[in-house]
């Protein structure tokens, strides 16, 4: 309590928070329009970026893929030239695995019977471990490869066909254990007849990992998803664990992954904002020229703006820090330029107890300060001289007053004193003049009866009585013309 107090007592205190607050209110006013537009310019240029990359990965994938079609093209141009020579498909079979590192396996199938020399399994199969390029006749009573959907689904199209991801398990001849797609098409005579399958593979660990390894952002991820509405690669999937991503179709399991799911089997391309895992992301989708699969990248909301949140909370530290600068600064400054005031506050103070014997320096301010301090500097020079002045009229009119008081009682005394004899004489006077008046009256009652010598006596004592009466009146006068005489030589003393 005691700070608020010196908070709203000090005006230098009061001018730098409120500078600080009017400056704070104008940069929130302008990072908010800032952040705002940024925020707004960063979600285009960060989806834009997102858009990008899903687009040169769906190219890069697509190029491939042609790249592996060509070479495909190519080897069964070969290939029906030389139906005639069979042991030649394992050369054919080794050869393009050899100029195309991304193919894993190759297959050159015949019919049933074709080449009565070999049986009624043929299929020259080259696999690459990765280490090496291993060769076999595939074909055996235990692995009746006609059966298999990537070789009856090009005789069925009478077309080249990617087909779904298959899980690849032997444990005879070349051992494989891998989940691939592959590129078939028929093998036709000159008679234009399907004598065979030639297929190519892929694993599905390339399709993964290329898609995978285009990373906008850290935390973005890709779906990828096949013909049959199967996800290839899923957000909780990892690029090791492709058996339980290619036997999981998540229909219904998830509504939102649901509609993105239905909208890439349609083979749609697009953008849509959805929540997975309970975070908002922007999704991605497009599909493959190639393969009618469709690829999606999720892009967490947290991800693309996370260098927006780190510049706004860069920005936000400085901006405290320069606020905070602002204010002390301010404060000093402010503190500064205010101190005259508060020596003129003392001043006042000591003025109004009556000491006007504050020193007040001299200012060379030019500023409403400089002239108030000098001003009021005069001020306390013309009050100073004034109530010296006045305490010297105080200190006369003081005396004056003590001489009045005892004027005042020296009359008070003098009156009672008089009083006192007006009452004894008149008390005095009573006496002859009841006697003087009872005598009038008798004589005027009964002069008939009276005596000469009767009447005699009572003139006389009627004349002692005035003679008494009259010597009281003189006494008075007396004492009356002496008040007078000494009232009289104080007024000509002061004239």
């Amino acid at each position: 309590m005691k700070s608020l107090k010196d908070y709203r007592r000090s005006l230098s205190a009061r001018l730098s928070v409120w500078t600080v607050l009017v400056v704070t209110a104008i940069f929130l006013a302008a990072l908010t329009i800032m952040f705002t537009e940024s925020r707004d310019h960063v979600r285009m240029d960060t989806l834009g970026k997102a858009r990008q990359t899903l687009d040169g990965t769906v190219l890069h994938i697509d190029n491939s893929l042609r790249i592996v079609e060509v070479a495909a093209n190519n080897m069964l141009r070969v290939i029906e030239s030389n139906l005639d020579k069979p042991d030649e498909m394992f050369y054919y079979s080794r050869r393009i695995l050899e100029i195309n590192p991304n193919i894993n396996g190759c297959s050159i199938s015949f019919e049933p019977f074709y080449y009565p020399q070999k049986g009624q399994y043929f299929s020259a199969y080259s696999y690459n471990n990765g280490d090496s390029i291993q060769t076999e006749n595939e074909g055996t009573d235990h692995y009746q490869y006609h059966t298999m959907d990537w070789y009856q689904k090009p005789k069925q199209l009478y077309r080249p066909y990617w087909t779904e991801p298959y899980h690849e398990n032997t444990t005879e001849g070349i051992v494989v254990q891998d989940i691939f797609t592959s590129y078939s098409q028929p093998i036709h005579d000159k008679a234009g007849k399907i004598v065979g399958v030639f297929s190519v593979d892929l694993s599905l660990h390339w399709f993964s990992d290329t898609v995978s390894a285009t990373k906008p952002f850290p935390n973005s991820y890709t779906i990828l998803l096949g013909k049959s509405g199967t996800f290839l690669v899923q957000p909780d999937s990892t690029h090791h664990s492709h058996e339980k991503v290619f036997t999981s179709s998540v229909k219904g399991s998830n509504p939102t992954l649901e509609s993105l799911r239905e909208a890439m089997m349609a083979g749609e391309s697009g953008y849509r904002t959805m929540t997975i895992n309970n975070e908002l992301s922007h999704v991605f989708f497009k599909p493959f020229k190639s393969t009618g699969w469709s690829v999606a990248m999720v892009c967490p909301e947290s991800d693309i703006y996370a260098a927006f949140h780190q510049l706004k909370r860069t920005v936000q530290l400085v901006t405290a820090i320069g606020l905070l600068l602002l204010l002390l600064s301010t404060w000093y400054i402010v503190s500064r330029s205010v101190r005259p005031l508060q020596r003129l506050v003392d001043s006042t103070r000591q003025m109004t107890q009556h000491e006007f014997t504050g020193e007040i320096p001299d200012s060379k301010r030019e500023d409403e300060i400089g002239q108030l301090q000098r001003r009021f500097k005069a001020m306390q020079q013309s009050l100073g001289s004034y109530i010296t002045k006045v305490r010297q009229q105080s200190a006369v009119l003081e005396t004056r007053h003590v001489e009045l008081q005892q004027a005042y009682e020296q009359a008070k005394e003098e009156e009672h004193v008089r009083n006192a004899v007006l009452h004894k004489m008149t008390k005095s006077m009573s006496g002859p003049v009841a006697d003087i008046t009872a005598v009038s009256r008798t004589i005027c009652e009964e002069y008939q009866n009276m005596t000469d010598d009767y009447m005699d006596a009572m003139v006389d004592k009627i004349n002692n009585d005035s003679n008494q009466v009259s010597e009281l009146l003189n006494e008075l006068l007396r004492a009356a013309q002496e008040e007078t005489h000494h009232s009289q030589e104080p007024n000509d003393e002061a004239s």
